[in-house]
């Protein structure tokens, strides 16, 4: 089965044949007074004259119509250039493959976070040169992970690269002596946008906590926004028990404002559901 890429890539191709085999069925004349050759389609010169050292020569030139095709095309490709470099853009921002589907047309309409959500992706010019990052914080299963995953991918879609992570793969990477850190961090710097999930929920060592610091320092001081999802409160985040949390915790805040959600955990309503729709299923199975 075609990668998309590889569709994308035989799409530009199949433009620049299209605009070949479009030229071969073109006609010309020879205009009587002029000498100089026309399109017989579009009646506008195929030759010009130019002065070449004292001499004159005849060279080749676009006719209107041709001019016109050279524009449809280039417009063409630029399309397919754009969707290839979007889908690469992708491939790049999520290792999971699900988080791609995870978007603002499949989300509850109306609510304050879709709104603040839509606003940060029409407005992240101006989000991206005042580095203005967010930290969504709220209980299990309120919608933070799918909401940051919306964000990224509505921003993908204007060609804005992201990278969508977190520190439990950061952790292991950084464990792998094969992995040059310093690249590796800059690599995560190079995106508009960096998207952190699941804060907190990473093994708590010396080890992990000094990586932690880096990663949020060094995003601080590549002047870039970041999002950060997360189950601790405010109250925790704000008022950290231990120095090392202190550190960590108040780089982001100066970086990332926090955004509150609260409600039901929404993973246990879609398990009523399934639940639901499995009892109905094996319910009509049974009496068959």
């Amino acid at each position: 089965m075609q990668s998309i890429k590889e569709i994308l890539e035989q799409g530009i191709k199949s433009v620049d044949i299209k605009a070949l085999s479009k030229d071969d069925k073109d006609s010309s004349y020879i205009d009587k007074e002029t000498g100089l050759k026309y399109c017989s389609n579009c009646k506008t010169p195929l030759e010009e004259e130019i002065d070449l050292f004292g001499a004159r020569k005849k060279v080749s030139i676009l006719c209107r119509c041709k001019e016109e095709r050279k524009k449809e095309v280039e417009k063409e490709r630029q399309k397919i250039k754009k969707l290839l470099l979007i889908d690469t853009l992708k491939r790049e921002c999520f290792s999971d493959p699900i988080l791609l589907d995870w978007n603002f047309k499949n989300m509850d309409k109306g609510s304050e976070h879709e709104k603040l959500a839509k606003n940060y992706v029409e407005k992240f010019d101006e989000i991206y040169n005042n580095n203005v990052g967010l930290i969504l914080t709220g209980n299990v299963g309120c919608g933070k992970t799918y909401l940051a995953s919306a964000i990224a991918n509505a921003l993908l879609e204007k060609d804005v690269s992201v990278k969508m992570t977190n520190f439990s793969v950061i952790l292991n990477d950084m464990t792998n002596f094969e992995i040059d850190k310093s690249k590796y961090i800059n690599n995560l710097n190079r995106k508009e946008l960096l998207i952190i999930d699941d804060f907190g929920m990473e093994r708590d060592t010396a080890f992990a906590a000094e990586h932690i610091f880096n990663i949020i320092d060094s995003r601080y001081r590549s002047g870039k926004p970041l999002i950060i999802t997360t189950n601790l409160n405010i109250t925790t985040l704000t008022h950290p028990e231990t120095t090392k949390d202190k550190r960590i915790y108040s780089r982001i805040l100066e970086i990332c404002s926090p955004i509150i959600f609260t409600g039901e955990n929404r993973r246990i309503e879609k398990m009523k559901e399934k639940s639901k729709l499995a009892y109905e299923i094996l319910k009509t199975n049974e009496s068959r």
